[in-house]
């Protein structure tokens, strides 16, 4: 089921190398990917760590719930979308990935990754 819109989000994103389904305990649930050599579970627990962190500040500014975040970096940009208190979708783009579709897509399908946790 995850695997199928993992695919959906990486293939319909120029650029993307791979998507990732995690648990905030830095747990995969599932993942897509077009290059075997990326590892997106270590991307996965390192974003896992990043989240807590910034959901702790969000909290501590009162700015409401962290949504989403993204790093670009030289290579790669990391796009990551939280989906409840307790999961989180990650797709990892190249260096000239659209990084503006991969933000809408992910908004786009979240809803629906959602109510397979409910």
């Amino acid at each position: 089921m995850f695997k199928e819109f993992l695919s959906d989000l990486v293939q319909s994103v120029d650029g993307a190398l791979g998507s990732v389904l995690m648990g905030m305990d830095g747990i995969p649930i599932e993942e897509f990917c077009v290059r075997p050599e990326e590892d997106l579970q270590l991307i996965g627990i390192e974003v896992s760590s990043i989240l807590k962190e910034m959901n702790r500040a969000a909290r501590s500014m009162a700015t409401g719930a962290l949504g989403e975040f993204f790093m670009v970096n030289e290579n790669k940009t990391t796009l990551v979308r939280k989906i409840n208190e307790e999961y989180f979708l990650v797709i990892v783009l190249n260096g000239k990935g659209n990084l503006g579709k991969g933000r809408f897509k992910m908004r786009v399908m979240v809803p629906g990754i959602s109510k397979e946790f409910e």
